[in-house]
């Protein structure tokens, strides 16, 4: 696998920066050799490492980043962070994509809790529905991952892990209201009983909306959810582990030509898994899921209107991790069935088998990927990847690695024909090259992170009508910055990522900009704590895009502020409000749809036990 660079802007830059901080670093005075900040990452690997260990660029955000930011959407917590754009069809519930490392709006894989989640016939996920009063913790990971994950992870992955119990029984309870006839009211309960332990979460988000497209009126959301989660640990060590997450409702949105409609859609997650240890040397999982992506078309008298997109996938996914010294190894197997009702019906099955392993060789380390995905429609496609990382002192660490990645094309590409495109050849797998280089450092109260890459994504499937097919390329360079720190009751942290896409498709639009991408962002988080209470906020801003691959209509850059504070004002009970778009920004990420102004949330929460 050869990647060759192409001088730009942004290397020049991320050269010059990375020279900085590696210098920089040096003089720092450390306490001892403690890395409090560090946390484990397991969606990289699959099994436990620590972000300075991970070979691969990751951005946790935890379940205390998440309590005090109190989001409404995944886009407030994803927004600006390194390597990842956001694009929305205006407020609440609206159409999102996400675009990690400039790849495509499919280019980036969603598991909740280690199970896939996405929509066949578009071949992106619904992040809109996902409910935040269920997620506990994101990791993002950046670069391609197929070779652990197979398709949809050419740009990255994005892991949501929900709730778990833990070892005593607890009762929450949050009842909330706000700007654009927002109220939400979520509960749960959890514990642990013997071996056993049960965690049920129910709840409710619904909101007027506010208008997303001049004249058309205000656009509501609701989103009801419900997650229950079961788990059993034998004696022997074996476990047990059952989970549900399901969430529907509706939203509002109108069409090309000005009619009201709405998305009537359900998305849900179920998984049984089951863990042996074998041998003192050897953990076997074995984990059955399913994961639904539906939703019926309602016209504005909230009657069917007979137009359905129903997105399923079953899958069996065998996990095998073996340690020998310094030596880790993850060997496995994976069935997919993958199917589709709605103006077509189409279903594919997908055989894999995936390995993986992670060595230590004194300060050198070493992961080496491998993955072969055999479809019923197409050839085999193999991805791979070697990353190497050397522990420069107890504190700095530096990594580079290349990798490889594919998109299975959508069930509409396939089917183009149904709405009169013809093919322009047999559709193909996307595919794509990465190299990239990075540099950390890991502190007793701060860290920072840097990372310069390059991705090359051939046989693009491009709809120019009247035809469907892989016929264009691009290439992405970027660089990617975040540091943190804790001074005292004081919590900083940034984020910076600066981006060159370039079309290198035939014809009019080479050498262009990629559609819908920001060229770059930043973010700052700053919050102060006191003893019952707290203050902190969050600027994120992004830079232009076109909205076209023309590069005709430019969409200028914005910035949101977000501002949040919190009060223990009694035993067990806690009250939060947030000021989201405090400046008012008015602003689009996709010509012709409007996002929400400013609006403030109050939310009072209580726990038990």
């Amino acid at each position: 696998m050869m990647t060759q660079f192409h001088s730009s802007p942004v290397f020049a830059k991320s050269a010059t920066a990375l020279a900085i901080l590696a210098a920089s670093s040096t003089q720092m005075v450390l306490a001892d050799d403690s890395q409090t900040l560090a946390q484990l990452v397991v969606t990289a690997t699959t099994t436990e490492v620590t972000q300075a260990q991970s070979l691969t660029s990751v951005t946790v955000i935890d379940q205390q980043d998440i309590d005090k930011q109190q989001p409404h959407e995944i886009t407030e917590l994803l927004a600006a962070q390194p390597g990842v754009d956001i694009v929305t069809n205006g407020g609440y519930g609206k159409s999102m994509s996400l675009y990690t490392r400039g790849s495509n709006s499919t280019g980036t894989k969603l598991l909740v809790d280690g199970v896939p989640i996405q929509s066949h016939s578009l071949g992106s996920s619904s992040w809109q529905y996902l409910p935040m009063a269920q997620v506990d913790r994101i990791e993002i990971v950046r670069g391609p991952k197929s070779s652990l994950y197979g398709s949809s992870a050419a740009g990255g992955v994005v892991q949501v892990f929900l709730p778990e119990a833990g070892q005593d029984s607890q009762a929450n309870l949050s009842v909330g209201a706000g700007s654009f006839g927002t109220r939400q009211a979520d509960a749960s309960v959890s514990g642990t009983t013997g071996n056993a332990s049960y965690l049920l979460s129910v709840g409710s988000f619904k909101t007027d909306g506010e208008e997303v497209k001049e004249g058309a009126g205000d656009m509501g959301y609701s989103n009801d959810h419900v997650m229950a989660r079961f788990g059993y640990e034998f004696d022997s060590g074996a476990y047990l582990k059952a989970l549900m997450m399901r969430a529907e409702g509706e939203s509002d949105y109108t069409t090309s030509s000005g009619s009201l409609r709405s998305n009537d859609y359900i998305n849900q997650v179920l998984a049984l898994t089951a863990g042996v240890d074998v041998t003192e040397n050897w953990q076997s999982e074995l984990q059955v899921r399913e994961s639904r992506d539906d939703y019926d078309i309602l016209n504005d008298a909230g009657i069917e209107t007979g137009t359905y997109y129903n997105s399923k996938s079953q899958g069996v996914r065998w996990n095998n991790t073996l340690w020998l010294g310094d030596h880790e190894f993850v060997v496995g197997a994976e069935h997919v069935k993958d199917s589709f009702a709605g103006s077509y019906a189409k279903e594919r099955t997908n055989n894999s088998v995936f390995a993986q392993s992670l060595s230590e060789f004194g300060p050198f380390s070493v992961q080496l990927n491998i993955r072969a995905d055999h479809y019923d429609e197409y050839d085999t496609q193999t991805t791979g990847g070697v990353a190497f990382g050397y522990q420069l002192d107890n504190v700095h660490t530096f990594r580079v690695s290349g990798r490889t990645s594919f998109t299975a094309p959508t069930f509409n590409s396939m089917n183009a024909e149904n709405w009169g495109y013809t093919l322009a050849n047999e559709i193909r797998p996307e595919t794509s090259e990465s190299f990239e280089i990075g540099v950390r450092g890991g502190y007793q109260q701060s860290y920072w992170d840097a990372a310069i890459y390059q991705a090359d994504y051939d046989d693009l499937i491009a709809w120019n009508y009247p035809t469907v097919g892989n016929i264009e390329a691009a290439r992405v360079q970027g660089l990617e910055l975040a540091a943190g720190t804790d001074i005292e009751q004081w919590s900083f942290a940034i984020a910076a990522t600066l981006m060159d896409t370039e079309n290198l498709s035939d014809g009019a639009v080479k050498g262009n900009r990629l559609v819908r991408r920001a060229n770059k962002s930043a973010r700052f988080d700053v919050d102060r704590h006191f003893e019952d209470f707290s203050l902190g906020m969050t600027f994120a801003t992004y830079g232009d895009r076109y909205d076209d691959a023309e590069n005709d209509t430019l969409l200028p850059g914005y910035g949101l502020l977000n501002l949040r504070a919190s009060y223990d004002f009694a035993d067990n009970w806690n009250a939060k409000l947030t000021v989201k778009n405090a400046l008012d920004k008015s602003y689009q990420t996709a010509q012709g749809y409007s996002n929400p102004g400013v609006g403030a949330f109050l939310t009072v929460n209580y726990s038990a036990f």
